[in-house]
């Protein structure tokens, strides 16, 4: 098993202030994380603080 966690820095959030959008995107995370079961095929799209989508994280049977 192998767990993904991409973030893309195009947009206007991540553009202006990365490394504040991403801490709070990985806090955001960490915290949801029980809430997701921990086998292959969980999946979820991530936001930044606008609500755009930035990316996703997903745990794959590799």
């Amino acid at each position: 098993m192998r767990f993904v966690f991409e973030v893309n820095f195009d947009s206007e959030a991540m553009a202006s202030q990365p490394l504040e959008e991403l801490q709070q995107i990985l806090q955001h995370w960490a915290k949801n994380l029980q809430l997701y079961p921990m086998e292959p095929g969980a999946q979820e799209d991530i936001f930044d603080s606008n609500m755009d989508a930035v990316g996703e994280w997903a745990i794959l049977d590799e």
